[in-house]
């Protein structure tokens, strides 16, 4: 599965200072892959109305059972707010024993420091 595009919700200013997600998620069965991919609709409808959401990407290596994701927020506070809300935390709370060493980099980036390449946001995350 290719990475699915680069999601921008809003421009991003050069100057301004954003809370940045990086994430690596892998499973620990190919069985939970097909459930996996549904979830992640789920979630990307539950972005398509979040506020805060500047913009999104997810790749998928489906071989290696991993997940990436990079996400870019007005502030900390809104990144929470959608963590804390259904579908995302019903589905992370499930998803949990199907997860292997899972990692997560919060960062504060400006505009201008914002990757929008996969190399490039997968690094902070890598292992």
């Amino acid at each position: 599965m290719p990475a699915l595009p680069w999601v921008r919700r809003e421009d991003t200013d050069p100057d301004r200072e954003y809370v940045v997600m990086a994430s690596r998620l892998p499973l620990t069965s190919h069985r939970y892959v097909p459930g996996f991919l549904r979830d992640t609709l789920r979630i990307r409808r539950q972005l398509a109305q979040t506020d805060g959401l500047v913009a999104y990407a997810l790749k998928a290596e489906l071989a290696r059972k991993t997940f990436w994701t990079y996400s870019v927020w007005t502030d900390r506070e809104s990144l929470e707010a959608f963590a804390r809300t259904d579908p995302h935390r019903s589905i992370i709370e499930r998803l949990r024993g199907r997860m292997g060493e899972s990692r997560f980099e919060f960062m504060d980036l400006r505009g201008e420091q914002i990757p929008t390449r996969w190399d490039a946001m997968q690094e902070p995350v890598r292992s």
